[in-house]
C-alpha cells in the first residue's frame, strides 16, 4: 500500500464518516461492556480496550472500514486466565498475542490458513455461538421473577427496534429503555455494579512486573498463542467478508501486523486483545463509511464516553447484557453449516462436529481448530499411502 493510497483512505465525505463513527461507537458499547464480563474484567477495562484498539487501527489497520474490538473468541479464551492467575496475566497475555500477531503477519499467515478445511471454520464459529449462549444463562435463570420479565422485554425491543429502527443500533436501545426503567422501579435484578467496581482513571502505559516471572511468563505465552490464533481466524473471515461487500481487496497479512501493533499498545494502557467483528463492520459499512475517519472517531468517541459515562455503566441491567450476547452468539453460527452439509454428509459433518465436540470439551477454540486440522490431512495421508499401497 503506497504513501498516495494511504492518505486516500482518509478522504471522504467527512460529516458523514464523523456521524457514523459516533452511531458505530454507540453499536460497539454494548458489546464491550457485556464481553468483560466474559473475559472476567471490568467494563471499564471493556471500553478502554475498544476505544484504543478502534484509535489505533484506524491508523495501523490495512482493511478499512473493518472494525475491531475484544471479541467473544478472544474472550471466551482468556476468561480462564483471568480468573486462575488475574488481570496482570491478562496484560501480559494480551502484549504477547500483538508480538504474535506480528510475527504471523510476517511469515505470510494468510497462505497457512488457506489450508484450514472449510468444515473446521464452519466448527469454529458455530462452537463459539454456542459457547457464548451457554456462558450467558447464568445471568437470566435462578436470579429472579423480575429478572425473567427484564430479559423477555429486552429480547422483544431488541427484536421490535430491529425491525423499525436503522439508525441507533436495537441493543442500545434496550440497554437504554430498561436502565431507565430499572432506575425507576428499583426490581430485585442484578446489575453491573453488583458484578464489577467501576474505576476510571487515566492509564499509564507499562509493562506488568510479572514479567520476571517465569511461570506467570510461560502461561501468558501459552495463552498468548490461542488468543493470537483465534483472533487471526475471526479477523481474516471479516476482511473476506468487507472485501466481497465493498468489492475491494486487502492484504490479510498486513492485517494482521496492524492487529497486532494495536493489541500491543492496548496491552501496554492495561486491556486485552481482540480481533474483527462481523456485525459491527457491517454497520459500519451500511452507515455509510468511506474513510479511516469513522473508525478514528470511533475510537475517540468511546474513550470520551469511558471518562464522562463510566458511572452509569454500573447501573445497567446484567440480564439485559446477556440477551444482548445472546443475540450476538445467534448471529455467530454459521449459515453454510446445512449447504456445507449437504454436499458430502459423512465427511463434512464429522469436521463440523469434531471441531465443536473438541471445543466444547476442551474449551479451547484455538486448539480445536489446530488438531482437527491437523488430524485431516495426517488421515487423508494415510489414506493416499494405503491407496498407493494397494
Amino acid at each position: 500500500m503506497g504513501q498516495t493510497t494511504y492518505v486516500k483512505q482518509w478522504s471522504g465525505d467527512l460529516s458523514q464518516n464523523m456521524l457514523t463513527g459516533i452511531l458505530l461507537a454507540l453499536a460497539l458499547l454494548p458489546g464491550a461492556i457485556a464481553f468483560s464480563f466474559i473475559a472476567g474484567v471490568s467494563p471499564t477495562i471493556g471500553m478502554l480496550s475498544t476505544g484504543l484498539m478502534m484509535l489505533v487501527l484506524s491508523f495501523t489497520g490495512n482493511r478499512t472500514l473493518m472494525v475491531s474490538a475484544p471479541s467473544s473468541g478472544v474472550s471466551l479464551v482468556v476468561a480462564p486466565l483471568m480468573a486462575s492467575h488475574g488481570l496482570k496475566a491478562l496484560i501480559l497475555a494480551t502484549l504477547f498475542m500483538g508480538v504474535i500477531q506480528i510475527i504471523l503477519g510476517y511469515c505470510h499467515i494468510n497462505k497457512l490458513l488457506n489450508f484450514v478445511p472449510t468444515g473446521v471454520v464452519i466448527g469454529f464459529m458455530n462452537a463459539l455461538g454456542l459457547l457464548l449462549f451457554t456462558s450467558q444463562l447464568k445471568h437470566i435463570f435462578n436470579i429472579s421473577a423480575s429478572t425473567y420479565v427484564f430479559a423477555i422485554a429486552s429480547f422483544f425491543i431488541i427484536w421490535l427496534a430491529g425491525q423499525y429502527i436503522k439508525l441507533i443500533p436495537a441493543p442500545l436501545i434496550a440497554i437504554i429503555i430498561l436502565t431507565l426503567l430499572a432506575g425507576v422501579i428499583k426490581p430485585n435484578i442484578q446489575y453491573v455494579s453488583d458484578m464489577a467496581s467501576i474505576h476510571i482513571k487515566m492509564p499509564i502505559p507499562s509493562i506488568p512486573n510479572e514479567m520476571s516471572d517465569l511461570n506467570i511468563v510461560m502461561v501468558a505465552l501459552l495463552y498468548g498463542v490461542a488468543m493470537a490464533i483465534v483472533a487471526v481466524i475471526q479477523t481474516t473471515l471479516t476482511a473476506q467478508m468487507v472485501d466481497v461487500v465493498t468489492s475491494t481487496t486487502s492484504d490479510k497479512n498486513k492485517e494482521s501486523i496492524g492487529q497486532g501493533i494495536a493489541n500491543f499498545i492496548v496491552g501496554l494502557f492495561g486491556g486485552f486483545g481482540g480481533s474483527a467483528l462481523v456485525g459491527q463492520s457491517r454497520f459500519n459499512i451500511a452507515m455509510g463509511a468511506n474513510s479511516r475517519v469513522s473508525t478514528f472517531i470511533t475510537g475517540s468517541f468511546l474513550l470520551i464516553c469511558l471518562f464522562i459515562f463510566g458511572e452509569i455503566i454500573g447501573r445497567i441491567p446484567m440480564a439485559v447484557l446477556a440477551t444482548v450476547l445472546i443475540t450476538i452468539s445467534l448471529g455467530t453460527f454459521d449459515r453454510r453449516t446445512v449447504p456445507f452439509i449437504r454436499k458430502a454428509p459423512l465427511l463434512n459433518s464429522t469436521l463440523i462436529i469434531s471441531t465443536v465436540l473438541l471445543i466444547l470439551i476442551t474449551n479451547n477454540l484455538a486448539l480445536g481448530v489446530v488438531v482437527v486440522t491437523i488430524s485431516y490431512y495426517m488421515i487423508f495421508r494415510f489414506i493416499n499411502k494405503k491407496g498407493r499401497d494397494i
